[in-house]
């Protein structure tokens, strides 16, 4: 979980670049954080100027990374939906739905060829995204009312959705990778906490 958030951080400034490096769009540029990084990774080899293949490549394994931590997402939240009352277990499913359709919206971007799914797979990661700032803010009412969350936790997941999706496009620029930083650094921080709880529980 932590190392497929940390896999996706890592690679976002070179995922976001090789999308502006490769598609000459319009009105669209990296930010200067991120354009001060451009000359640094194609000197490092991590960069290929004008290059869709290299583009490709970091979409599948930023999926591969997204797969990973929504995997152990899903691992530990799995064994107390049992214990959950129906509107918490309906929040989380539709949570984890939501991320789920951006996995598999990012499948259909990287790994299927443009001609046969004719950028469906670009709306589905738009649409997982979307759904994810409402999804967030009924996990975060959800766990306040009939977990008895903290309010500063509440608060913190009922937000992430919005923070992650305007704030990651605002500092980032680019879809899947602006939009998952905050789902990404969010996956560390709860793997962190997870396995400190584990081991103080005997």
């Amino acid at each position: 979980m932590a190392a497929g958030g940390f896999t996706a951080l890592l690679i976002t400034p070179a995922f976001a670049l090789s999308y502006f490096n490769a598609y000459a769009v319009p009105g669209e540029s990296p930010g200067p954080w991120l354009a001060a990084l451009e000359d640094p990774l194609i000197q490092a080899g991590l960069l290929e100027p004008g290059s869709t293949s290299v583009y490709d490549r970091y979409g599948m394994l930023y999926l591969a990374a997204w797969v990973l931590a929504l995997a152990g997402t899903m691992a530990l939240v799995r064994p107390r939906l049992g214990r959950a009352t129906p509107r918490l277990r309906r929040a989380w499913v539709a949570v984890l739905g939501c991320l789920t359709l951006v996995a598999v919206g990012i499948l259909g971007d990287y790994a299927i060829p443009n001609d046969v799914v004719g950028g469906v797979g670009f709306g589905l990661t738009g649409l997982g995204f979307l759904g994810a700032t409402v999804a967030f803010a009924f996990l975060g009412h959800a766990l306040r009312r009939h977990v008895g969350a903290s309010r500063w936790v509440a608060w913190s997941v009922g937000v992430l959705g919005v923070v992650s999706v305007v704030g990651g496009m605002a500092l980032v620029g680019h879809i899947p990778s602006g939009p998952g930083c905050g789902f990404a650094a969010a996956a560390i921080v709860v793997a962190v906490r997870a396995t400190r709880l584990s081991r103080t529980t005997p």
